[in-house]
């Protein structure tokens, strides 16, 4: 590398020629007694987003922009394309950036921002692993771009995918399904594997795709990186430099004690974790059990199709947080923002857990569609109550799936969209032996079956039609007619209560049939000694 002074070298730009001597002495490695460990279980894919402050101030027309890195000393971080076709470069001051493009957009770096999109990018990796890591965003001691500090590193995951491999069909596959999903959601990525975290980030952020399984190759993949990689502290650099160190297989040939005393170590300390010869302590990620997120909408609208286009993106986030929770949506809410009125909320509710966002769109399409929006919408926000999802079931022979339930809560919700809340109801059996009593409205027409048996358990023969007030039947020979005379098939069954709100009755309750088949539920009133028709069987 040349030693001029006055020359920036990126993190993930290209790397110079590697020197024939570093290779020669890149196995020799004094920097701990302990040779790296061959039989390390773990494996790391790091996913590495270099432009992730510059897109996340995408503008919808392409201007040139530029981010940067500091509001009190303003100093280019990142720029498009376009600024850079115009002469605009990282480390270069952002008045002399406005003279080269005086409409260049310019926008300070949000870490804040780029945490939250961290965070939402490691909930859809999660479906590849459970243990994801995020590289913080915001770090120690950081200098601005210059010529002896590198910008500081944008964000990174860390996924363990040693557990994963056979189930994606391995790395090469996994990666790839990884790299073409960040790509999807609109993200710059690049990527490394490796044996421990660390490696897998430093050789991500060489922009090198490197591709390492066994540990022994570690030293001399790593010996080749520069020195600014590591995002040491500018000190730590500037003390390397004017050793004339450059890489990092430099520092790894020098005397451990004396390099210790010059640089500290806890520079020392990140080769060790980076070549598997100390552990090192990461955390993984953990989600909350409420979603929740936002997008701007790039114009004004109250056109039902742009609505439907932003809610599937926001219900495919949804997707993959469920997803990697193995959970489903009990509620989901949808609020749509307007500039000069309050939001608009809607509520999607369910009967049973789902994660299907195609589901759920078309029940939110519904929905709108029979909706009126009071005012333009500029944001949605979309919010989502989770549960334990019920097991799946497989599919039979030919494809179907057995279980009926779900075909009839599907149908119950799609009729709640069109008709409202509550004009569909069920019906189930309350605690009341009166049968006109012994019955109630409830929000699931489909509840459980275990809820089914219960309320139907010590319970005698019952018609599926039950008149709301009994009628008098007349009687040929003090036997009651109904359409010709009637037999009894089955009975008594005698209910004798209500003496306490005033109510009470004393009937012995028979199943009868007349001449022409027809089935019918009777009583006899003990105290009258009369017959009633109460029910009717199908």
């Amino acid at each position: 590398m040349p030693n001029s002074p006055g020359k920036l070298s990126l993190p993930f730009g290209d790397l110079p020629p590697v020197q024939t001597d570093l290779a020669r002495y890149a196995d020799r490695v004094p920097l701990s007694a302990s040779p790296a460990r061959s039989d390390n279980p773990r494996l790391w894919l790091c996913l590495y987003f270099p432009q992730l402050p510059l897109e996340l101030s995408a503008s919808r027309v392409e201007t040139p922009r530029a981010i940067l890195a500091d509001k009190k000393k303003p100093v280019v971080l990142l720029c498009s394309n376009s600024a850079a076709r115009c002469g605009v470069r990282p480390g270069m001051p952002a008045n002399a950036a406005l003279a080269l493009v005086p409409d260049l957009e310019i926008r300070a770096r949000e870490p804040a921002l780029e945490r939250d999109a961290l965070r939402k990018l490691a909930t859809w990796a999660m479906h590849f692993t459970p243990m994801v890591s995020l590289d913080p965003v915001e770090r120690q001691s950081h200098a601005l771009p210059s010529p002896l500090a590198p910008p500081e590193p944008a964000g990174a995951l860390l996924l363990e995918i040693a557990a994963s491999l056979r189930l994606f069909g391995g790395a090469d596959a996994l990666r790839a399904a990884a790299i073409s999903g960040t790509r999807e959601r609109g993200h710059a990525v690049m990527t490394a594997i490796a044996p421990t975290a660390r490696s897998a980030l430093w050789l991500a952020r060489s922009g090198s795709e490197a591709r390492v399984m066994e540990p022994a190759r570690l030293p001399g993949m790593l010996a080749r990186l520069p020195i600014g990689i590591p995002d040491w502290p500018p000190a730590v650099l500037q003390t390397l430099r004017y050793m004339g160190i450059r890489r990092i297989g430099e520092c790894m040939r020098l005397p451990r004690d004396g390099l210790a005393r010059r640089i500290g170590e806890s520079a020392l300390a990140e080769i060790d974790e980076a070549l598997g010869r100390r552990p090192e302590l990461r955390q993984s990620c953990r989600q909350t059990s409420r979603f929740c997120d936002e997008l701007d909408l790039h114009a004004e609208t109250q056109e039902s199709a742009p609505l439907i286009a932003a809610l599937r993106v926001l219900l495919s986030r949804l997707k993959d947080h469920l997803r990697s929770r193995q959970v489903g949506a009990q509620i989901v809410w949808v609020h749509l923002r307007h500039r000069a009125a309050p939001a608009t909320l809607l509520r999607i509710g369910l009967l049973k857990p789902s994660a299907d966002a195609g589901y759920l769109e078309e029940l939110a399409a519904i929905h709108l569609s029979a909706f009126r929006i009071p005012a333009p919408v500029i944001a949605m926000m979309l919010e989502a109550d989770v549960a334990e999802a019920p097991p799946g079931l497989g599919e039979d022979l030919l494809g179907g799936k057995p279980d009926q339930a779900d075909r009839v809560a599907g149908l119950v919700e799609r009729l709640r969209m069109r008709l409202g809340l509550r004009a569909v109801h069920g019906i189930r059996h309350g605690r009341e032996h009166r049968p006109e009593r012994a019955w109630e409205a409830v929000p699931d027409p489909v509840p459980p079956a275990r809820s089914r048996d219960a309320g139907m358990a010590g319970r005698a023969q019952r018609p599926l039609w039950v008149l709301d007030h009994p009628a008098i039947l007349s009687t040929r020979s003090e036997a009651p007619f109904f359409h010709g005379p009637l037999i009894i098939e089955n009975g008594p069954e005698r209910i004798e209560t209500g003496w306490w709100d005033g109510c009470d009755v004393r009937r012995d309750y028979y199943v009868a049939r007349n001449s022409g088949g027809t089935r019918v539920w009777i009583f006899r009133d003990r105290r009258t000694g009369g017959w009633h028709l109460h029910g009717l069987f199908g």
